[in-house]
């Protein structure tokens, strides 16, 4: 009998949606190192070659098995196996074996489309290996001049759970007074338009002079990336990645594009006002995802109607639907 992992105990929806998920910032790969990443379940490998672009490919060696991130070297645009020396171009092919004439040009590695975004990598996971069936959002604050990138240490966070738990939040309006404290919530607007999903919901700031109406933009694209605006107190714009790393445990990511003072070029403390309050948060949020479980019939009150609308949005993440 096969083993039941904690996880799928815990929600009836596989271990690994389809979609793109963050593995890593552009910063934590230079040119020429091999970075050992573990995400799916699966041991990986990410590296950037002499052009400069980023590669993810599966760890394992396919001639005798070697992590090719324990010692693993980059020669043009080639990862170098340290056990017997045979490279592997981005694509995952076999160019060379040192000691034969020819390579092995059944020897592959899994290659995972890989796009490199507003500083951020993201592999495209689907569960049968396929092509990535649409395109990462455009992130216009990562080129603006009046944003800075900001993504501390500190705004990761792994914890036992799934990124369907984690960004139903955006709809469970409810919880934001009793595990945030935040005044008063007005109207959900939700939509979906396939792989996209989109809440937006009225509240108050609370601010030195006193509340501020607005709203929380929040953009899903699959069940990876959440990408989130304020209105009311000025631009802002704030990415969660959740990203599976073994079917119980998820990798979340803030990373935050804070608006610059156009006097001084420093960081507004609005902004870093806003990366705080999104810290705090999820770590008022961890403890709660760690211990529930999911109700697939939930005794919904009045007015939760979105979290079914979600709910049914998340189905096409999954072959076939929930399990």
């Amino acid at each position: 009998m096969t083993a039941v992992s904690a996880a799928a105990r815990r929600f009836p929806f596989s271990d690994y949606p389809k979609g793109w998920f963050q593995v890593a910032y552009s910063r934590d790969v230079a040119a020429g190192e091999v970075t050992s990443l573990r995400y799916f379940g699966r041991q990986l490998i990410c590296y950037r070659g002499e052009s400069g672009t980023v590669h993810v490919l599966d760890a394992y060696c396919p001639h005798l098995g070697a992590d090719i991130a324990v010692g693993g070297t980059v020669r043009d645009d080639c990862v170098v196996c340290p056990f017997h020396g045979w490279s592997f171009d981005g694509r995952g092919v076999n160019v060379v074996i040192p000691y034969t004439k020819a390579p092995n040009r059944v020897a592959r590695l899994r290659a995972w489309p890989t796009v490199e975004r507003a500083g951020i990598i993201f592999v495209w996971h689907a569960p049968d290996g396929g092509e990535p069936e649409w395109e990462l959002p455009k992130i216009p604050e990562a080129d603006d001049a009046a944003f800075s990138f900001y993504a501390p240490d500190e705004a990761r966070w792994r914890f036992r759970s799934h990124p369907q738990e984690v960004f139903e939040n955006t709809v469970d309006i409810a919880h934001f007074a009793t595990v945030h404290g935040v005044s008063a919530f007005g109207n959900l607007d939700v939509e979906q338009d396939g792989h996209q999903f989109r809440a937006v919901a009225e509240v108050n700031f609370e601010t030195p002079r006193g509340p501020v109406s607005g709203a929380v933009d929040s953009e899903l694209f699959g069940m990876g990336i959440d990408v989130v605006r304020h209105r009311g107190l000025g631009r802002s714009c704030t990415l969660l990645t959740v990203t599976p790393i073994d079917g119980e445990f998820v990798d979340a990511r803030y990373t935050f594009f804070v608006a610059l003072d156009p006097q001084t070029g420093e960081k507004t403390r609005m902004g870093m006002g806003f990366a705080r309050d999104f810290c705090k948060q999820i770590e008022q949020d961890i403890p709660i995802w760690a211990a529930k479980i999911y109700r697939d019939k939930p005794a919904l009150a009045r007015g939760e109607s979105a979290i079914t609308e979600f709910r049914n949005w998340a189905q096409q993440s999954y072959a076939g639907g929930p399990r």
